[in-house]
């Protein structure tokens, strides 16, 4: 079936997965994605299983692969033979590298008019950052992320340990990509050139919740964030996360701990008067906290959802796979790639009613989709041959 990008072309010549997570979602959605990489291979194909390495296939799935050596000027020339025939192009080198190659936005505006062109930054295109190396967990801690996850349970600061950075960028720029087409498709704009840079993208991201506390200058107006409420609670067998957030929640709490002295107390028995006083929202803590300790995880869980109170187990990740809500929602998808065998990945989470794509059961080897491409170009064996012949191709 058709997706929602079905028609769309897009050149994909970023690595790693700031980059290629964005251009997976736009595959997922429909488009038609090349990935460009060196006839080695990209960085995260290092180590795979026939080079197929699991963080590589969650970020690559449905792309259709070409190798092109990009220190060549032959190389370079066919990457703008594809671009004239696409409508994205996304790349996460360092600021000025694709200029260098002959590759920046100038030159894909003059293959492609109209193409919408992606670049992804670390830190910047320019300023005092914009020629640092780059990870992850560096712009955690650039954001003040690391620093934001000490709690009161767990008064230390410490990584988020998921590639939040470089994901919540990817989802920044699918996103900034179809406001783009869309901006084209109105007749509102040609082609663009999009800059997303991670530390913009991740602070973004991380600043309703995570600086609540700094938005007004003013901090008594809102003295604690939501997240610093966050924390695991331990029951008689196993561990639980709840959140009480309103009145309602607050006294069904009461009613699952049996304690009526306080689901009649005025003091306690609204969100405002546990607000108005630390340390009366401090006793009311210790007391839920107490009381979930003298409870199983599963008799809490139920007691808690029946009266609407946001709760749920804490989990191993195993136990992802078999979890009631994941398995009835068909999240998890198993399938047989050719080389590396069985693969478990989730299928796309936004779901369209009229135009509803497919999962795509490809993960395409380093230079799968060569000659198919070529082919496609216009290349006849014999041109095929001397590209791959003067190591233009691979």
């Amino acid at each position: 079936m058709q997706g929602p990008l079905t028609g769309i072309r897009v050149l994909d010549l970023s690595q790693v997965v700031s980059g290629p997570l964005a251009t997976q979602m736009l595959a997922e959605q429909g488009a038609e994605v090349f990935k460009i990489e060196p006839p080695d291979g990209e960085l995260l194909r290092v180590f795979g299983v026939d080079h197929v390495r699991s963080l590589h296939a969650n970020c690559n799935r449905g792309k259709r692969c070409l190798a092109v050596d990009l220190r060549e000027q032959s190389g370079v020339d066919l990457v703008l033979e594809l671009a004239a025939t696409c409508d994205v192009f996304v790349e996460n080198f360092r600021p000025g590298k694709t200029a260098e190659l002959g590759l920046g936005y100038e030159a894909l505006k003059s293959a492609s008019p109209d193409i919408v062109y992606c670049s992804v930054y670390g830190f910047g295109s320019s300023g005092p950052y914009s020629d640092r190396a780059v990870l992850d967990p560096v712009i955690q801690a650039n954001t003040g992320m690391v620093a934001g996850q000490a709690s009161d349970s767990l008064p230390f600061p410490d990584l988020i340990r998921t590639l939040v950075a470089d994901k919540s960028t990817a989802y920044t720029v699918a996103q900034a990509i179809t406001a783009a087409l869309l901006a084209r498709e109105r007749g509102n704009a040609g082609g663009q050139h999009i800059e997303v840079p991670m530390l913009d993208a991740t602070l973004a991201w991380y600043w309703p919740d995570g600086f609540s506390d700094l938005t007004h200058p003013d901090p008594t107006l809102a003295p604690r964030r939501a997240p610093d409420n966050y924390q695991l609670i331990d029951t008689l067998d196993h561990q639980i996360v709840y959140y009480v957030a309103t009145d309602r929640q607050i006294v069904g709490m009461w009613e699952v701990l049996g304690r009526d002295d306080l689901m009649n107390d005025p003091d306690y028995n609204t969100m405002r008067g546990l607000g108005g006083d630390p340390a009366r929202l401090t006793a009311a803590g210790d007391a839920i906290r107490e009381g979930l300790a003298q409870m199983g995880s599963e008799e809490a869980v139920a007691a808690m959802t029946a009266r609407g109170i946001p709760c749920g187990p804490v989990i191993d990740r195993h136990e992802v796979f078999t979890d009631p809500q994941v398995v009835h929602n068909n999240l998890i998808v198993e399938w047989e790639h050719p080389t590396a065998g069985l693969l478990r990945q989730p299928r796309p989470a936004a779901q369209f009613s009229e135009t509803p794509g497919a999962f795509r059961f490809e993960i395409g080897h380093v230079g799968e989709h060569t000659d198919e491409i070529l082919v496609e170009l216009g290349y006849d064996e014999a041109g095929i041959a001397m590209l791959r012949g003067v190591g233009t191709v691979a």
